[in-house]
């Protein structure tokens, strides 16, 4: 029969072995790649990402027109800019990178996202969509002006000649542009990169924003979530702004989606 002592010592080892192995991070052939499930990120969709991303194969031609199109109905241009020039989110073509500037840094950017607003995307998305996205930004030419980066008249970037003036001509009307019903306008202003009518996208479905607010008087708050963005009631996913929708259609969109059933 063990005695006391051999007991206490028995379990003396089993704690420090235990210790070792949190220490040591785990057993061999464990994952070591960035953490999935980070505090300070957001993942898109609430979808997690993978570890060890960068260990998968990256696509042998990168196309920055799937890229562009992928921009678009993601709705990175939302937060990014048209052309990811910068708007609400930095500019992504202006050569300055806060977590560096190398093709697998702006993967890691977009695939496991950045604290303090930049959603993880690699679970939404995967390996194949976010390097199409990291060809579409690299093969953005730097503008000629770069605000904020040097006390240099224009920027750091060389004076450019002024243009010759053209000579005055009266301008042109523009087309008239073709009115859509509330139910095209998802589709015509980019909703429809985060939201469907009957399933959850990375934001709600049309239908449960409208189960939720069913008899209430919402419509003026709505209008304005929509306009200015927000977070916090559909979960940590930020709702990007969208000031490029005229308020008449911003109005008729939400009124259409509060009668869906």
């Amino acid at each position: 029969m063990p005695t006391s002592r051999h007991v206490i010592a028995l379990v003396t080892a089993t704690i420090v072995a235990g210790a070792g192995c949190k220490a040591g991070g785990g057993t061999k052939g464990q994952a070591t790649g960035p953490e999935v499930k980070a505090e300070d990120r957001i993942p898109a969709g609430g979808v997690y990402p993978a570890a060890n991303a960068l260990s998968a194969p990256r696509p042998a031609k990168l196309d920055p027109n799937a890229g562009a199109t992928l921009f678009g109905s993601m709705n990175c241009d939302g937060c990014h800019g048209g052309g990811a020039i910068g708007w609400v989110g930095p500019s992504l073509v202006d050569g300055r990178w806060r977590y560096g500037g190398t093709d697998e840094d702006i993967f890691t950017s977009i695939y496991y996202g950045r604290p303090k607003g930049m959603p993880a995307y690699g679970g939404v998305i995967g390996t194949d969509g976010v390097w199409t996205l990291v060809g579409y930004i690299k093969a953005q030419a730097v503008p000629p002006v770069v605000p904020t980066t040097s006390w240099l008249p224009g920027g750091n970037a060389a004076p450019t000649p002024a243009a010759a003036a053209p000579a005055a001509a009266a301008p042109a009307a523009p087309p008239a542009e073709a009115a859509v019903s509330p139910d095209q306008m998802p589709a015509k202003y980019g909703c429809t990169a985060c939201h469907a009518v009957d399933h959850k996208v990375i934001g709600p479905s049309f239908n449960d924003v409208a189960a939720r607010y069913r008899g209430k008087d919402v419509e003026a708050a709505l209008v304005e979530k929509v306009k200015k963005g927000g977070a916090g009631v559909w979960g940590q996913t930020p709702m990007t702004p969208n000031p490029q929708v005229p308020d008449p259609d911003l109005r008729a969109l939400v009124q259409w989606i509060l009668t869906l059933k």
